[in-house]
């Protein structure tokens, strides 16, 4: 990857136009090798047919990212396909599939007096209002045909002239590598996703109040000694998790609107979307519904995503401060001793900057948002309006400091 960026930007809302035709097979930038004639790619819309081959596939390749998981994608398609343009790159060897990824062509944002066209790769262009926040993104691929279909597919997407920019939406490090291999001026943002690793404490044969800091001890602690008895409980049926998740959604609610914000749940696309994704990854045992109480008092409710062993800390609410004592570190450590004890490697909090998540991670991982602009009119013209912009802010800069400096000499 060469000359990476620290900028990403996504806002907005608008319908989608049609992605177009794409020539698969004809090389875009590349020189053609031996593995070009033994992987076939083609594209096509969204239909049953390829949602039944990518359950097919998946249950082939065994246990993979939830982000690509049939499950996930039926579930962001179902309500968002009609935000944006959603295409199936489809590769196959030998007349057998070997690799999946959605192509979402997205509208909805706008920089300056200019809309983007921006194609994404998987569940992402969405618009940040109503966005699910994929993490963990991936491929949805066999491993022997993996950095072919990233190739080809990196081709396809570049080769696409509608598209203004193609992102890449919170992939891992290795998987984002591969697919930016060979684009030049790349512009990349990396965030830490810290979490607790379970395996390494069950393997030290401690706890997770052992792994924690000593001041995060002693709070705790106290905050358990007042809370008194608790009651951690986990949805079993699709009943007792509409339930807790209704809880969660009242109590997430509550404590924005105190704060002045909308809440995550003021999206009627993004509640529905959770509402779905339950539906179909409780009876696989792919998403938790926990919550703990005292006496009466409900203290937290959590969404918790299982991934390839991990617990994704997707949703949560939790009570006032005013009614119970550290409300959101109580309900996470709970989850984090149930969770070692029934056999989870990591407990990840995901991206972003909150005092819990420093408080109960040990470790941490990079995630990649990542933009490739096209070098077009448009985006020469708005790279031309950012150079303006940042020359005024250093000018402005300049001038603060003359006269910060003027005032000290008085």
């Amino acid at each position: 990857m060469t000359n990476m960026l620290n900028a990403i930007t996504r806002e907005g809302e608008a319908p989608a136009e049609p992605l177009g035709q794409l020539d698969v097979h004809s090389p875009i930038g590349r020189t053609r090798t031996a593995f070009d004639h033994a992987l076939t790619l083609r594209i096509e819309p969204w239909s049953e047919l390829l949602h039944a081959q990518w359950r097919d596939l998946e249950r082939r390749l065994g246990d993979v990212p939830l982000a690509v998981s049939s499950g996930w994608t039926a579930s962001w398609v179902g309500i968002y396909g009609d935000m944006v343009d959603v295409r199936v790159a489809i590769a196959e060897r030998a007349g057998r599939i070997c690799g999946l990824a959605l192509l979402s062509r997205s509208r909805a944002e706008h920089v300056g007096p200019f809309r983007l066209a921006t194609c994404h790769i998987g569940t992402a262009g969405e618009g940040a209002r109503d966005s699910v926040c994929v993490e963990y993104n991936d491929l949805l691929c066999d491993d022997s045909c993996r950095a072919e279909f990233a190739a080809r597919l990196m081709e396809l997407a570049t080769g696409s002239r509608g598209a203004d920019e193609i992102r890449l939406d919170g992939f891992d490090e290795t998987s984002a590598r591969e697919l930016l291999a060979d684009l030049p001026d790349v512009e990349l943002t990396l965030r830490a996703s810290r979490y607790c690793d379970l395996q390494a404490i069950r393997e030290r044969g401690t706890s997770v109040m052992d792994a924690l800091g000593g001041s995060t001890r002693s709070s705790l602690r106290r905050a358990l000694r007042k809370t008194g008895d608790v009651e951690v409980t986990a949805a079993a049926s699709l009943d007792e998790a509409d339930d807790i998740f209704t809880e969660l959604l009242e109590l997430h609610q509550a404590r924005w609107r105190a704060a002045g914000q909308p809440g995550a749940f003021a999206s009627t696309r993004f509640l529905a979307f959770q509402r779905e994704l339950i539906t179909r990854l409780l009876p696989e045992e792919r998403v938790v519904l926990l919550r703990v109480r005292s006496q009466a008092l409900t203290i937290g409710c959590l969404m918790l995503l299982v991934d390839r062993g991990r617990l994704l800390d997707y949703l949560s609410g939790f009570a006032p401060f005013d009614q119970t004592p550290s409300p959101g570190i109580v309900t996470h450590y709970l989850a984090m001793e149930r969770a070692l004890a029934n056999g989870h490697r990591a407990y990840d909090f995901l991206v972003g900057d909150k005092r819990h998540k420093e408080n109960l991670a040990n470790a941490s991982r990079n995630l990649i948002w990542a933009t490739w602009r096209r070098p077009n009119l448009k985006n020469r013209t708005l790279a031309g309006l950012r150079q303006v912009k940042r020359a005024l802010a250093a000018a402005r800069e300049r001038k603060s400091a003359a006269v910060s400096s003027g005032e000290a000499g008085e």
